[in-house]
């Protein structure tokens, strides 16, 4: 009975014995304490439990008498004999005496944790899993164990923690994908939802769970075309009810086709949802009845879609032009809500074409434009809607932003300055108005709108940050670093603050240690960035540790943009290490490099003086 027991515990009991003898040896244990052990360590040997017990409880007693105390692997083997038992109790009290001692031992952690979940005490197991999973993270066995807690907790962060952990130690766990998928669908996050049943879709295509729950996200979503293919899909495994073939009625009925023969495979007519009932009336052509229905679902539901595209198909029908103006603008934002760009595009254009003046619309035209990354299209519409709206909300805000994605600056910065007129507490406003004004390198106006950005929130890091630059680019070095130095104070995990601030700290010969530090910090976010290599090598350079400084140089000029004029800096100061340190026709091709990238009568200057040195 015993066997399967003593195999798995044997290593662990032979340990247990030398580690004691050795004690014992090294600091005169009483004999009758290790004896006791011994004896106990035989009769479990033997599979006699009751004695072994026994002799484990009198080494405990002679242990309890030294100055060390019980030594925690005989707390366990008290554990594992007592859970052997089946006394629980004992052997839990046992097991917390061991994880005082030894707050990481496995077996203690285990025991008390399977105890407890013995006895459904599942909130208590969950502390003592939760800790044995950080000693042994790529355990796959004790993560399900773990889900299977979370999940009788209810504790739904903790199962997608969890399911996650296993996607990433095993990809290929389908359960794991299908179960977060749910979680995820339980809680709207469509598209995390979708990405986890295509994920088991990828791993098993006939997948019949993650078939079903994409096409209900295909439904919730509005993408009926896509979940066209997966009913058409389950219909083929003969799996639609009732209550899925009325799903796929209606979305054939979306997407123009006739529904019809679907309906008439329905068994239960007597209990058809009224958008099936509509949809029934709409092609049986008793348009009011229709109209009613539809009417009646749009007020109860206002966010679907089906309701407003037979709403439209009745005005069409009725030739009644108001009414599909009505019914394609409300269904154009809910197309917009559900982020299905292309759909809602279609009916506000065909609401334009109806009504040119309809500004709600024209705005929502630039809405879609904006979200489907076409801002000459959204500048249009916002700019009617601005010319023609007494109220012009938040349309400034909009197009000083699409205005800067085509790059007209000037035009973003009057955006915004009309923007801030109507919204003066907007702190944000104030932060794209510098951007813009950085842009186009008017520095004291960018710095304005940063302080006033500041004013309205003092502790935003980034406003501190560009403010800093700011007064950087205007030659005002102790007041950038003043406030680059407030920025990191706020945010000292921004490895573009680090790393500046370092920089200008090494080129102004400043508490060179701690530049050194702030672009290290930079530098473990993003070890390859030439930029943060070149800020370290100057701070060697200043620090004069020449060579450590041509190493991160000569690191940074093989991940710089040669496209951006500035990095001709780089190979500048490639060339001052090449000089220092005596290599002179090095030193002389970064310099020509540089130039080649961004001419500067500075950098020319070198050249013409190296040139000179190497004549002599």
């Amino acid at each position: 009975m015993y066997a399967g027991y003593m195999k798995r515990y044997l290593l662990i009991l032979t340990t247990a014995l030398l580690l004691l003898c050795s004690r014992s040896f090294a600091q005169a244990y009483q004999s009758e304490a290790l004896n006791s052990f011994a004896m106990g360590f035989f009769y479990l040997y033997e599979g006699d439990l009751e004695m072994s017990k026994s002799q484990f409880k009198l080494s405990l007693f002679y242990e309890e008498k030294t100055p060390e105390g019980p030594p925690p692997v005989l707390l366990t083997l008290l554990a594992t004999v007592c859970d052997w038992l089946g006394e629980y109790d004992e052997a839990r009290e046992y097991a917390v005496r061991g994880l005082e001692a030894d707050p990481d031992n496995e077996e203690l952690l285990e025991l008390n944790s399977m105890i407890l979940l013995s006895q459904n005490r599942y909130e208590e197991a969950l502390s003592y899993l939760e800790r044995l999973s950080q000693i042994r993270p790529y355990d796959l066995d004790l993560l399900i164990s773990l889900a299977e807690v979370y999940d009788r907790v209810e504790d739904e962060d903790g199962l997608i923690d969890v399911y996650m952990r296993m996607t990433r130690i095993s990809p290929g766990m389908i359960d794991a994908h299908l179960n977060l998928g749910f979680i995820y669908t339980k809680r709207g996050m469509y598209d995390d939802a979708e990405t986890e049943y295509e994920r088991t879709l990828e791993l098993d295509p006939e997948n019949e769970k993650a078939i079903f729950y994409l096409t209900y996200i295909y439904l919730s979503t509005g993408r009926t075309e896509e979940a066209l293919e997966l009913f058409e899909k389950l219909d083929s495994r003969e799996l639609l009810n009732d209550e899925m073939l009325e799903d796929y009625a209606v979305n054939l009925f979306i997407e123009g086709q006739d529904p019809r023969p679907v309906l008439d495979r329905i068994e239960n007519r007597e209990v058809l949802s009224e958008e099936t009932r509509a949809i029934q009336y709409f092609f049986e052509g008793e348009l009011d009845k229709s109209k009613e229905l539809f009417e009646g679902i749009v007020k109860e539901t206002p966010g679907g879609i089906t309701a407003y595209i037979g709403l439209i198909r009745i005005s069409e029908s009725m030739n009644n032009i108001d009414m599909e103006r009505k019914w394609r603008f409300v269904l154009a934002g809910n197309y917009f809500k559900y982020r299905i760009y292309e759909e809602a595009l279609k009916q506000a254009v065909r609401v334009k074409v109806i009504q040119p003046d309809f500004l709600e619309n024209r705005y929502l035209l630039g809405d879609i434009y904006y979200a489907m990354r076409r801002p000459k299209e959204a500048v249009s519409e916002y700019e009617y809607f601005a010319q023609n709206s007494e109220e012009k909300g938040d349309v400034w805000r909009k197009l000083g932003i699409q205005y800067d994605e085509i790059g007209d600056h000037d035009a973003s910065i009057e955006s915004f300055l009309r923007a801030v007129e109507l919204f003066p507490e907007n702190d944000e406003l104030y932060y794209y108005l510098g951007l813009e004004y950085r842009i186009v390198q008017d520095y004291r106006n960018a710095a304005e709108a940063f302080r006033k950005a500041i004013e309205l929130k003092e502790d935003n890091a980034d406003y501190y940050f560009n403010l800093g630059v700011s007064y950087e680019r205007m030659g005002i070095i102790d007041e950038a670093i003043q406030y680059l130095d407030r920025s990191v104070q706020l945010d000292d995990t921004n490895p573009a603050s680090l790393n500046y601030l370092g920089y200008l700290l090494a080129d102004e010969g400043e508490r060179l240690e701690e530049a050194r530090d702030l672009i290290g910090k930079a530098l473990e976010e993003d070890p390859t960035n030439g930029a943060y290599l070149d800020s370290m090598g100057w701070v060697f350079y200043m620090l004069s540790e020449y060579e450590k400084a041509r190493e991160y140089l000569e690191k940074a000029v093989q991940y710089i943009d040669l496209n951006n004029k500035e990095n001709y800096l780089i190979y500048d100061h490639l060339g001052d290490v090449y000089y220092v340190i005596g290599l002179f026709r090095e030193a002389g091709e970064a310099w020509e490099k540089a130039q080649q990238i961004k001419y500067t009568e500075e950098v020319e200057k070198k050249i013409f003086e190296l040139e000179g040195e190497l004549k002599r």
